[in-house]
């Protein structure tokens, strides 16, 4: 027990020391072997990376114990033949895959430019298109359009929005008078967005809206100007943005540059990318 609880201390501390791929990282160490086997403290890393990049929990003090065992497990499953089953080495070659995925694209996220001045640069533009405003609004849904311009006259003879919606809408606020509640226009489909957009406090579509769901009767309750989150709560997300462009950016160049065929069924004409 003394002995693997020691040697477990001792490899704590290269782990730590070499977890970072300095220069100056301790060299390659055997920390076990089985069967001849050697395991080291460079195949630890590579396992606790796995592990942390999965946010599984980490245990270093039994890290050798199952380090071992999934040495003993590897090799039954090799002498019991697993690694010549075509199923296998198809899953092999999609994680070889996946992995070669990763790295070409953080090769290319580490060079994006994630310094405060471009950061800020996003977040400007990112403000500009914004539309820094939410509506507050009810809606009566039905199926028809018919349906929608008969409760579009009633609403003309003072007849009350909330009580036809709970009466006559066939979506899920209508029990609720049709109530919205405070959103953004881009929150709601496009069709939805655009006629309130062209409402003023108070107002009631005077044609029905049509979107996937059906048609639509809109009352613009209010509507408020929202403030966006600063620069400095906005880092984190402004990082995820530029560094998605840059893969898109990057994805586009590699596609314009192949030749891809995309097989068609039997009968059909095959297209090309190019």
């Amino acid at each position: 027990m003394f002995k693997r609880t020691t040697l477990s201390i001792i490899l704590s501390g290269l782990l730590i020391a070499g977890s970072s791929y300095a220069k100056d990282a301790p060299k390659d160490q055997v920390i076990a072997t089985v069967n001849g086997v050697k395991i080291t403290t460079m195949d630890a890393n590579l396992y606790l990376s796995s592990k942390r990049a999965a946010r599984e929990p980490v245990n270093p003090a039994g890290l050798i114990p199952e380090l071992i065992n999934r040495e003993v497990l590897k090799q039954e499953a090799i002498k019991q033949g697993v690694d010549k089953d075509p199923e296998f080495k198809q899953a092999m070659d999609i994680q070889r895959t996946n992995m070669l995925v990763n790295s070409v694209l953080a090769k290319q996220v580490d060079k994006v430019d994630l310094t405060d001045s471009a950061l800020k640069k996003e977040y400007d533009d990112q403000i500009s298109k914004s539309e820094l405003k939410e509506y507050k609004a009810r809606h009566i849904l039905v199926k028809s359009e018919e349906d929608a311009k008969a409760i579009i006259k009633e609403l003309k003879s003072n007849a009350d929005f909330e009580k036809l919606a709970k009466e006559k809408s066939t979506g899920p606020s209508g029990p609720n008078g049709g109530d919205l509640g405070w959103f953004q226009a881009d929150s709601m489909v496009p069709e939805f967005s655009a006629a309130l957009k062209n409402m003023k406090k108070g107002d009631i579509s005077q044609s029905p809206v049509k979107t996937q769901f059906g048609w639509h009767i809109i009352k613009l309750e209010d509507s408020r100007k929202i403030t966006p989150p600063s620069f400095e709560e906005s880092k984190d997300r402004l990082k995820t943005i530029l560094a998605n462009k840059a893969v898109q950016k990057y994805l586009e160049k590699l596609r314009s540059q192949a030749k891809v065929d995309i097989k068609q069924p039997e009968g059909s004409e095959k297209k090309s990318d190019k």
